[in-house]
């Protein structure tokens, strides 16, 4: 049973690990197809790769067309809208992962039964993912307040000064 990959393309393009190749490269659509191959972000081959980009298709790029492979143009409609269609259309829906960090792509993915991943677990992966945000969480524990400062100096003006 192979997967298919429908990313919102402008939410990978946005992100921190594929913005330094983004601004060498003349041509994003081909620029992101290698980065996804690379990195084996969508696992076997034999899994297929949607990227949905908002607007039309550059005149003078050459668009990426290889096996497995597909790079779509909302045109006149939304990203968003054209993902959702391409869910309902699918005959199994429950064989899409959908990649995306918009809220509202991912609930109407979710209600779909097509099954949902965010931008930063697609690139780092789940368990790499939940390390940054739980190192995020406790990098944020350790934020001191300023009144919370005053005390902790006022503490050690008395063992120190006294």
């Amino acid at each position: 049973m192979s997967l298919q990959y429908i990313i919102d393309a402008y939410n990978l393009v946005n992100h921190p690990a594929f913005k330094p190749a983004a601004k060498r490269v003349l041509n994003i659509q081909q620029a992101l197809v290698d980065f996804i191959r690379l990195n084996r972000l969508t696992g076997s081959k034999k899994n297929q790769l949607v990227l949905v980009f908002d607007g039309y298709p550059p005149p003078a790029e050459e668009i990426p067309d290889q096996n497995g492979l597909l790079c779509v143009f909302s045109r006149s409609q939304e990203a968003d809208e054209l993902i959702k269609r391409m869910i309902e259309d699918s005959a199994a829906p429950k064989n899409i992962i959908v990649v995306s960090d918009d809220k509202e792509v991912r609930l109407s993915s979710r209600f779909l039964q097509a099954q949902i991943c965010g931008v930063e677990e697609f690139i780092c992966g789940k368990k790499n993912s939940r390390m940054a945000i739980n190192a995020k969480l406790a990098a944020d524990d350790f934020k001191l307040g300023y009144a919370k400062m005053q005390k902790i100096n006022a503490e050690l003006k008395k063992k120190w000064l006294e």
